[in-house]
């Protein structure tokens, strides 16, 4: 009942996961000022108007960095000087710039995890815990008292989503989906303890896709703590 691989298949798996794991790493300035000066041989004018005129190369540099980071194709260079040609007039954070790059790639994004029948699995926020995640990581409004989830309860519910990506990921990574406001954030705090978890923003989702709820993360208790 055993899979036989080859033994240079295997290495061959091994070592490309180890390179798409730290691909962020890899990738040097020199690295994209050869990929620009390769693009600009087909779109000379859309280099010079983004690279340096409305961005450094190194704002560029840390947006396709953080791209990598979370395993998104950067081979669309085009869709993505585009986007942060758009955007950088208004934003200048690689950070954000990355999230509307993100939604410029939406369709390639949405393909990592799509199956034949063009459908897509998720985690979704339930909402007593998108309330509360959006308490701590969304717009605050000054006039109200901020509330924060407590030590104990973010390390149970860490806990709850790491089982709930252990027994929906047979099958491939299930990403967990969530608003907006929310994506920067969440990534935030699940970097350091699952890296591995894609992040998808409902705003990254082109229309065609079917999504279906296969996990519902959630706060079994409500447990807040005045800031």
């Amino acid at each position: 009942g055993y899979v036989v691989v080859e033994a240079t298949t295997m290495i061959a798996t091994h070592l490309m996961e180890t390179v798409k794991s730290n691909a962020a790493d890899l990738l040097g300035r020199q690295d994209v000022q050869e990929m620009l000066e390769t693009l600009k041989k087909t779109h000379p004018v859309l280099v010079d108007d983004v690279i340096p005129a409305k961005v450094s190369l190194g704002t560029l540099h840390r947006v396709l960095q953080r791209l990598l980071r979370e395993r998104v194709p950067i081979r669309d260079l085009v869709t993505i000087l585009e986007a942060v040609g758009d955007s950088a007039e208004l934003v200048k954070d690689p950070e954000q710039l990355t999230e509307h790059v993100r939604r410029a790639l939406g369709n390639v994004i949405a393909r990592l995890f799509l199956d034949d029948s063009g459908g897509m699995r998720a985690i979704a926020l339930g909402p007593r815990l998108e309330a509360s995640l959006m308490g701590v990581f969304g717009p605050r409004n000054p006039q109200s008292a901020a509330s924060t989830l407590t030590s104990d309860a973010l390390a149970g519910l860490l806990r709850e989503l790491q089982k709930l990506a252990a027994t929906t990921g047979d099958a491939g990574p299930v990403p967990l989906v969530v608003p907006p406001g929310l994506r920067v954030g969440v990534r935030r705090l699940l970097e350091p303890v699952m890296p591995a978890l894609p992040v998808v923003s409902l705003a990254e989702l082109p229309p065609f896709v079917n999504l279906t709820t296969v996990a519902l993360w959630e706060m079994k208790e409500l447990k807040l703590a005045a800031a």
